[in-house]
């Protein structure tokens, strides 16, 4: 693993961050070994209470994936906190690849195909 930065903060629970970060650290460090380009990694857990189509929703995460001066960031509300992170972690998954599949498209092509 490239062991890329990952800071959480945890906002308005009664569960401690370091409940939380072993739990994050696994899953964004599924991400590692697809994305290299990516710099840090930034979750924030909140609790929240608000109700969306008759359920509860009480937890809230925000991923934010720097990369070479970008960042890319995603959101997941669900009723709880795993949940909440495998949303989230598929969201920014999928703006990842984008990201990589864009990088690939701008390069040039190889010089065989120039000559012709």
């Amino acid at each position: 693993m490239n062991n890329i930065p990952i800071n959480v903060t945890v906002r308005h629970l009664d569960e401690p961050a370091s409940k939380l970060q072993p739990v994050i650290q696994s899953e964004i460090g599924k991400l590692e070994t697809y994305f290299h380009n990516v710099t840090d990694f930034s979750v924030v857990v909140e609790g929240i209470s608000k109700i969306a189509n008759g359920v509860e929703l009480k937890r809230k995460v925000d991923i934010t994936a720097s990369i070479k001066g970008n960042a890319l960031a995603a959101t997941a509300e669900e009723e709880n906190f795993g949940k909440a992170l495998d949303v989230a972690i598929s969201k920014i998954k999928a703006q990842l690849s984008k990201h990589l599949e864009k990088a690939r498209d701008y390069k040039s092509p190889p010089t065989a195909e120039v000559v012709k």
